[in-house]
């Protein structure tokens, strides 16, 4: 698994509400950005067209903020609240007595540059996010989003979410609105860090691997990364529907890894250092996918791991095996 990241990015606005224009969802409703291409391109940014009148209420605030990964680029944060008006709003063609609500069918985030040419910028939603008829918080649907546009110090750019709205009642479903919300941001000169803080330092691991499992009673299905034992357990092994998770016991984190390659177990000398969090992969329980890279935070220090192979024996039961990284 690898994440992809920008030269540092700063980011302080506030959203506005956009300009409205009459549109229906259509086909449109992915929860995903649209097509993913480089600036170089110069691919043009065309926006769907949003409703004259709109659901959207005032009292949508969103922060976005750009903030370091810790590997010397930075991830797009979105947190806020966007609300719409709980109170009946009128839709043409709907001649039904009772009020009718809007919901959010989907969001959709595009970023575009100065001469209006996208910028590709990869988001997805968390899974299994719920858009509420009233109310979504952001922080609670969406990861936070690593900026991969390498772009020239001083270069403007602007964020769009466009929420796709219809009416909750049956005949107003085909009567889609859309609004915008938006907020322009730029990219600061990046600092050249010196080369004169001294020798790199490297916390030297080695694998070790390990097979879970809870097939039968007596199979050991947790463990201690210090020990290699299942006594204080950091993790313990659950499995859901033949996915295998990951559940944290009190006190230690599970991360998804942001720099390394999956399914490949790095050369000697393999540093600790190298690893990094992945700032929109943390769970508890973690679904474990198939040959990624985890970091556990324990009291008694951090492991990277990497999935290895799995085999679901029922739905709740099978065997797992991890490689994961301790101290020489």
């Amino acid at each position: 698994m690898k994440f992809k990241f920008a030269k540092s990015l700063l980011l302080g606005s506030i959203f506005a509400l956009g300009s409205l224009g009459l549109t229906a969802c259509g086909g449109d409703s992915s929860s995903n950005a649209g097509e993913e291409s480089s600036s170089s391109g110069a691919e043009e940014l065309i926006l769907s067209s949003v409703s004259e009148e709109s659901p959207l209420a005032a009292a949508s605030n969103i922060d976005a903020n750009a903030l370091p990964d810790g590997n010397g680029g930075y991830y797009l944060s979105l947190k806020g609240n966007i609300a719409t008006n709980s109170d009946e709003f009128e839709t043409e063609g709907y001649d039904g007595d009772d009020r009718v609500y809007y919901k959010i069918d989907s969001l959709k985030f595009d970023v575009g540059d100065k001469n209006g040419n996208r910028v590709a910028l990869p988001v997805r939603l968390k899974p299994g996010a719920s858009l509420g008829k009233e109310s979504i918080f952001l922080a609670s649907v969406i990861d936070d989003i690593p900026l991969d546009q390498d772009a020239v110090c001083g270069d403007a750019f602007t964020l769009y979410v466009t929420i796709y709205m219809s009416g909750d009642e049956p005949d107003t479903e085909k009567f889609a609105y859309t609004a915008r919300l938006q907020t322009n941001f730029t990219v600061p000169c990046k600092v050249i860090e010196s080369s004169s803080s001294g020798p790199e330092v490297c916390t030297e691991l080695e694998p070790v691997e390990i097979t879970m499992s809870n097939t039968t009673g007596n199979d050991v299905p947790a463990l201690n990364f210090s020990t290699g034992t299942a006594e204080n357990p950091d993790v313990t092994l659950s499995i859901v529907d033949r996915v295998p998770y990951f559940q944290a016991s009190a006190g230690v984190k599970i991360t998804m890894e942001g720099s390394q390659e999956t399914g490949v177990i790095p050369q000697a000398p393999i540093c600790l250092e190298k690893f990094t969090k992945a700032y929109n992969g943390e769970a508890n329980p973690m679904e474990l996918e198939d040959m990624a890279w985890y970091l556990v935070e324990t009291p008694a220090g951090t492991y990277p791991f990497m999935r290895g192979s799995f085999m679901a024996q029922e739905d709740t039961k099978g065997t797992l095996t991890i490689t994961y990284l301790k101290k020489k």
